[in-house]
């Protein structure tokens, strides 16, 4: 009798995984050399292996696949025999030199043109050597590139390419003039709570329709964002380019006058006979005062107002006395003195997120946004220490500080 047939069933044989995946993501030298294996024995045995089922056994995409034969290399870059650190990939700028560059871009006397310099130029300026990285394709040594040390440069540092700060450059008379109105005030006002009777006024010109400053590198965070180093002073500001714009009709405008004391705030809009929306005597005194004056009694509130000459005629003055209202006039170029001015800027990046085209929907929006998203604590918190900018004035010899 014939002995019986056993069937033998089909075996599969699993891969080990470092030869089918990797775990950081990257093609290792097991997947490289199962490519590389996959061809010889392709040549070796004279049959083609397609690279799909390449791909299924090692993980290689494709295109991949091509590099990898053509570089001719089986390890992957960590394990090429120069390298020295046997733990993984030597880093290209190490944590030393990153904290270099921090030092380098925190030092006041590097001018604020330099620290706008490409990556590659602050890393030599730096005292650093531009590292070099080895490639298979093509292959041998290249100089880092911009978006490896700007990574690098995050990821250890925090140092971003941000849009630089700008404040208007006051001539010597107009810093001059801040330091004695600052300490004139001080004399009368000399602790935060005598302020907080004052309520801060300004006129908003919003542009109805589309609305750039230089870059430098720094780290992240308003303490580097404000740092008197790192702002761009200029005689000529963005505000300045814009008022152009609008003189020359390019934007549409929305006039709007507010106040903001501590726990209230006022909004009225206003027309004028002009395209840049500057106040004139007669639209302060026939259309904004008659409104906003019973109200600052009824509050017994001292109205701060910048040096508009609209807002300094003995017109004005005299209506301030006869309604029985303090009047405090800021010094020329002094944004920084208002509580007001210091919610500006948010305020418009706020009405711009979304776009506006009628003056309608500009002013619902706006008014939304003055009224609801004006955080109270902020506003609080600014006269719970409005003397301090006062004091900052003086440190920096009365040129403009960062509020």
């Amino acid at each position: 009798m014939a002995p019986k047939r056993i069937r033998r069933r089909a075996r599969y044989y699993t891969p080990p995984i470092e030869l089918s995946t990797s775990i950081s993501g990257h093609i290792q030298t097991p997947q490289r050399c199962g490519v590389l294996y996959a061809k010889l024995f392709a040549q070796r045995l004279g049959i083609q292996i397609p690279n799909k089922i390449v791909e299924e056994v090692t993980g290689v995409a494709d295109r991949t696949q091509r590099r990898i034969l053509g570089s001719k290399q089986p390890r992957s870059l960590t394990n090429i025999p120069d390298n020295l650190e046997p733990r993984g990939r030597n880093r290209a700028i190490t944590k030393q030199e990153s904290s270099a560059v921090a030092t380098y871009l925190d030092d006041d006397s590097v001018d604020i043109d330099d620290k706008g310099k490409p990556w590659i130029e602050i890393l030599r300026d730096s005292g650093v050597d531009i590292p070099q990285t080895i490639h298979f394709n093509p292959s041998g040594y290249h100089d880092i590139s911009e978006r490896g040390i700007r990574n690098t440069l995050f990821r250890d540092e925090k140092i971003i390419n941000a849009v630089c700060e700008e404040e208007r450059d006051l001539s010597k008379k107009q810093a001059e003039t801040r330091i004695i109105w600052r300490d004139k005030v001080l004399e009368d006002r000399p602790k935060d709570d005598d302020w907080k009777d004052v309520a801060f006024c300004d006129e908003f010109h919003i542009g109805l329709g589309p609305q750039v400053t230089k870059r430098i590198k720094r780290k992240q965070g308003p303490k580097y964002r404000y740092k008197p180093a790192n702002v761009h002073r200029k005689k000529i500001t963005t505000k300045d380019i814009r008022a152009k714009a609008r003189e020359e009709n390019h934007l549409r405008l929305l006039n709007v006058f507010l106040v903001v004391g501590l726990g209230w705030r006022y909004m009225t809009t206003y027309e004028v006979n002009n395209s840049v929306g500057k106040m004139t005597i007669a639209c302060y005194t026939e259309q904004i005062l008659p409104k906003l004056l019973p109200e600052l009694r009824k509050r017994n509130l001292t109205l701060c107002q910048d040096a508009d000459s609209a807002h300094r005629s003995p017109k004005i003055l005299r209506l301030f006395k006869e309604a029985g209202v303090d009047l405090l006039t800021l010094p020329g170029s002094s944004p920084d003195f208002s509580v007001f001015e210091s919610l500006a800027r948010g305020l418009k990046r706020q009405f711009h997120s979304k776009s506006i085209i009628t003056q309608k929907q500009g002013l619902a929006r706006f008014e939304e946004i003055f009224k609801k998203e004006m955080k109270e604590d902020i506003i609080c918190n600014m006269y719970n220490n409005y003397t301090q900018r006062l004091r900052d004035c003086k440190d920096r010899n009365g040129q403009m500080t960062k509020y």
